[in-house]
């Protein structure tokens, strides 16, 4: 995706954890959003929120536990309209979540300087969750 400036976001998710998850599909419900126009959209997890991306953690979690949709299918949706994820390997060890069980949509590993280098960047806007 070729994007000119002003259309690229960079997403920080740190206060999205499993354990409230009321609050865990918004960040991919406005990264999905973001990328159906057009934007280049990155998402960096870091603290509790990289559990996320841990195999099986986000289909067990539904922000709406009256809705069918888990935390899951807004992941996916969003990785389906190219949004990338990246996990803090600081967070990884933390956690003590393992790259084997990270999540196949998961991007790589990409830390603190790497969301501060998109905030730097002028031409990337930047939210958190």
């Amino acid at each position: 995706m070729v994007s000119e400036p002003g259309e690229r976001l960079a997403i920080l998710v740190w206060a999205a954890e499993p354990e409230a998850p009321q609050r865990c599909a918004t960040p991919f419900y406005f990264a999905a959003a973001a990328a159906a126009m057009d934007c280049e959209v990155e998402m960096y997890f870091t603290a509790a929120s990289v559990r996320l991306l841990e195999a099986g953690v986000a289909e067990a979690l539904h922000a709406d536990p009256r809705a069918g949709k888990s935390v899951a299918r807004f992941l996916q949706e969003a990785h389906a309209l190219g949004v990338r994820m990246y996990a803090c390997p600081t967070a990884m060890a933390a956690c003590e979540l393992s790259a084997a069980r990270v999540r196949p949509e998961c991007a790589g590993q990409a830390g603190a300087a790497s969301y501060l280098g998109r905030v730097l960047d002028a031409a990337w806007h930047t939210i958190e969750f």
